[in-house]
């Protein structure tokens, strides 16, 4: 049972706010010409400051897309560079993930980043293309009952972004190669952890939201136990969070991994938990991502006040 749970994993659905404006073209042509203007889409609702990069990997020999996400001063300093999140499942997260950036920057919790949401053509099928590419291991071993042949290719998927995407994302937009972050959920919270030991020090950040630690009979707590056999290090700032209300074969496995990996006490390993309670394997993303970036961005949260209370302090001047 829980083997097919694993193998069925599906998020679905768009969280939170968008960072967004309103393109209104055709305004004042009264009622008719508003019905007009909208069956003919002449209002759109984007988020500002994003563009679609195609690229054709070498590595997995297929097409993806990124969904960069620039800050509002991009562009106006030559020369400077920003920290990126490279996020998983673009597709459906980057209105989320935009929507909690503006927040992080009027709260004045962490610096300007770039974000890249790792992302696929439309028309993909995004449940097989992200079992292929977030796992490192086929389940069952690609054999037999319960096997998923199709999974497993993460290697060429974690080579796509450290060897395409990023040097793209740092020649092109201004990324920087230090303070790289990567972020997931789910299957993608499985390959955002499972990057941290197979590109050790790639990232300086992973933030893993109900990460897939039960997948192929537990890869995560077998990949700890390989990886701890030569290394006593473990450079990153890790933030692993799960929603209380998950379903109990699917969230035991996560609690257990966690406190094999504390057990560890690897050398420069900085490691954060949270039980989200009363949230569920979709919705306690709105919240982890939110508390994983501000607990990422600590060390470095800028000098001075909130967008509020610069306001209510300009008001009463």
């Amino acid at each position: 049972m829980r083997r097919r749970f694993m193998q069925g994993l599906a998020l679905l659905g768009l969280s939170g706010g968008l960072a967004a404006r309103a393109q209104a073209q055709g305004q004042g042509q009264g009622q008719a010409g508003a019905q007009a203007g909208a069956q003919a889409g002449a209002r759109k609702f984007v988020i500002e400051n994003t563009q679609i990069v195609p690229i054709d990997s070498k590595y997995t020999g297929r097409r993806h897309e990124l969904i960069v996400v620039l800050p509002s001063s991009h562009g106006k300093t030559p020369g400077k560079t920003y920290p990126v999140l490279y996020f998983l499942d673009g597709y459906w997260d980057t209105p989320l993930l935009a929507s909690t950036y503006g927040n992080l920057m009027y709260d004045n919790f962490a610096p300007e980043f770039i974000m890249v949401g790792l992302s696929y053509p439309n028309g993909s099928n995004y449940d097989l293309e992200r079992r292929r590419d977030y796992t490192f291991t086929a389940a069952n071993g690609g054999k037999g009952k319960g096997a998923d042949t199709d999974s497993g290719k993460g290697a060429a998927f974690l080579d796509f972004i450290t060897k395409e995407a990023a040097p793209l994302v740092e020649r092109n937009y201004g990324g920087a190669s230090g303070g790289r972050i990567l972020g997931g959920s789910s299957l993608g919270g499985l390959f955002t952890v499972t990057a941290a030991y197979q590109a050790p020090g790639f990232f300086a950040g992973h933030i893993a939201l109900s990460p897939a630690a039960g997948w192929d009979g537990g890869l995560l707590a077998r990949l700890d136990e390989a990886y701890a056999r030569t290394h006593k290090g473990l450079a990153t700032r890790m933030f692993i969070a799960y929603g209380a209300e998950e379903y109990p074969a699917f969230r035991e496995p996560i609690a257990a991994f966690e406190r094999q990996l504390a057990a560890r006490r690897y050398e420069g390993l900085a490691l954060e938990t949270r039980v989200m309670p009363g949230l569920d394997h979709t919705t306690v993303k709105c919240e982890a991502y939110a508390r994983g970036l501000i607990w990422y961005w600590a060390p470095h949260k800028p000098a001075g006040p909130s967008g509020l209370a610069r306001a209510m302090a300009a008001e009463a001047a």
